[in-house]
């Protein structure tokens, strides 16, 4: 008993610990690109969205208070509370594997991992919600794997396949995670077939994820094109996408534990008993085909290496069992150096991102106007909030002047910076924002249109940009109305030097409708 209570109290030391500077970062960081677009799933909810399933949408709602208390921290609370989830969840599938100082490795390894502890476990992300999902469904898939002959057999087979439904309602590549539990049956656990429910939870994924289907085709297969186009192979090997998502991989998931990693693969190789077989078995299915089809994709098309990430969670676990074991053969210095270095790097990430985000004099590209800024990253996570306070101004003083009127819309051209004048400027400032452009540019925002309409002819609107994503109205809309007035430019500064600006113009007398509807089929 003591045993136990000394495994909770560190474990619940940990989420506390790791919870409190998740929320501080979250205070102190604003929302980036990807974060303010899947905002616009929540104001919006559907079946399915131009690029993801619809439960992150869903959980920013939910944890938003359906939308009533929106803030930089409340819309990240489902990746939040996600990653303590995630945590307690990986820690005990360590401790099933092995015992509870594996649990509590596992635990450490997962809040030392850049993808797990940041990117899936701070910014609101379809991974930051399939993560618990894919945990879980995990966690069932070991006990069935360590005691297939358990009583509760049938329930855990039956809510394993309601996991994987609910992981791939957050992110299609959820299906890996089925393939690879049906992939351990067919090849080590045979039995298995023989039991009527084991059809039953290959079943209910592909129920629940039939909204994905219907809304693709309402919506002419635009979510599949999109996707295909991103992985489908069409010009021969790019060995610089593949290093670029390899150099990702290692450092989204810490070069420690993938040199751990690396070890664990040596150990496998020499049949070291680190772990149990079934364990390594099915970790290895459901881990490795993820990883190796992001790092084939990336050959022949630009990847993102988080694409890959939920399959190195998984390989979190056969890392912490390794460690465990050199612990029991005495190699203590070996293993506490490895998890100490691994916790270090992370925290001196932590520490010199949101220094530099904050705190970095101007920008890091001095690049000259009207592109001031352009390619500086920190910037998406910078100086939103007060543009949205100096924009309010701006736009109180042309509504009191009659510059312009109330209901004059924003236009947007590109889903980025889109996401952040939605969020930061057009959402609380009840501005209708409106879409105006390519599909491929705009995505969900062409969607949106039909929530807040078009732009009328005889109408005015405004068009923002920020001088890192600088783009020119004129070259854009100049057919679409009948003047474009020079802008009203917004000089922003960190730590006492210019960052960037924003220009905000004002369009008049719309000659036609701008910003069409998305019609369905």
């Amino acid at each position: 008993m003591r045993a136990y209570k000394s495994f909770s109290t560190l474990l619940y030391s940990l989420l506390l610990f790791t919870t409190v500077v998740r929320c501080l970062v979250a205070y102190m960081v604003e929302l980036g690109n990807d974060e303010v677009y899947y905002f616009t799933y929540a104001v919006q909810p559907d079946w399915n969205h131009f690029d993801h399933p619809p439960l992150v949408g869903l959980f920013i709602r939910l944890f938003t208070l359906n939308l009533h208390w929106i803030n930089d921290v409340s819309v990240r609370l489902p990746a939040i509370i996600g990653a303590a989830t995630s945590t307690w969840l990986i820690a005990h599938c360590g401790r099933l594997i092995k015992n509870e100082r594996t649990g509590l490795i596992a635990a450490v390894l997962y809040s030392a991992s850049l993808y797990t502890s940041l990117i899936a476990g701070l910014f609101i992300l379809p991974d930051s919600v399939q993560l618990p999902f894919w945990l879980a469904g995990l966690y069932l898939m070991l006990q069935i794997a360590t005691a297939p002959d358990s009583e509760k057999l049938n329930r855990r087979m039956v809510e394993v396949g309601v996991l994987t439904g609910l992981a791939i309602l957050c992110k299609v590549h959820g299906v890996f995670l089925w393939f690879g539990f049906i992939g351990y049956v067919v090849f080590h656990e045979r039995s298995l077939l023989k039991n009527p429910y084991l059809y039953i939870s290959l079943g209910v994924p592909l129920l629940m994820a039939s909204p994905i289907v219907i809304w693709n085709v309402a919506n002419h297969f635009v979510s599949w094109q999109f996707h295909s186009e991103r992985v489908v192979a069409n010009q021969g090997v790019d060995w610089k996408s593949f290093m670029t998502t390899s150099l990702g991989q290692v450092a989204y998931n810490n070069p420690i534990i993938l040199y751990v990693h690396y070890r664990v693969i040596e150990a496998t190789l020499r049949r070291v008993p680190f772990v149990n077989r079934p364990a390594l078995k099915l970790v290895c299915w459901t881990s490795i085909p993820i990883v190796l089809a992001t790092s084939f994709v990336s050959l022949f098309r630009t990847t993102l290496p988080h694409w890959s990430g939920p399959g190195f969670v998984g390989l979190l676990l056969l890392a912490a069992a390794y460690l465990d074991f050199k612990l029991s053969q005495g190699a203590v210095k070996y293993a506490t150096r490895l998890l100490r270095a691994s916790v270090i790097l992370i925290a001196t990430v932590v520490v010199l991102g949101v220094g530099l985000i904050q705190y970095f004099p101007g920008t890091l590209n001095h690049t000259s106007e009207p592109k001031t800024g352009a390619g500086d990253f920190t910037l998406d996570m910078y100086g939103w909030r007060s543009f949205q306070s100096a924009f309010s101004k701006v736009h109180r003083e042309d509504i009191r002047s009659g510059r312009m009127t109330a209901d004059a819309p924003l236009l947007v051209n590109k889903w980025f910076p889109g996401g952040h004048l939605f969020y930061y400027v057009a959402y609380p400032l009840k501005l209708r924002l409106v879409g105006a452009g390519e599909l491929k540019d705009l995505h969900k925002f062409s969607w949106l249109n039909r929530l807040y309409g078009s732009v009328q002819p005889g109408s005015d609107a405004y068009f923002i940009t920020p001088s890192n994503y600088f783009s020119n109205p004129n070259t854009l809309y100049g057919n679409d109305f009948q003047q474009i007035d020079e802008p009203t430019k917004i000089v922003q500064y960190r730590n006492g030097k210019i960052a960037r600006y924003f220009y905000v113009y004002r369009l008049r007398n719309a000659r036609r409708v701008v910003g069409e509807q998305i019609t369905r089929k």
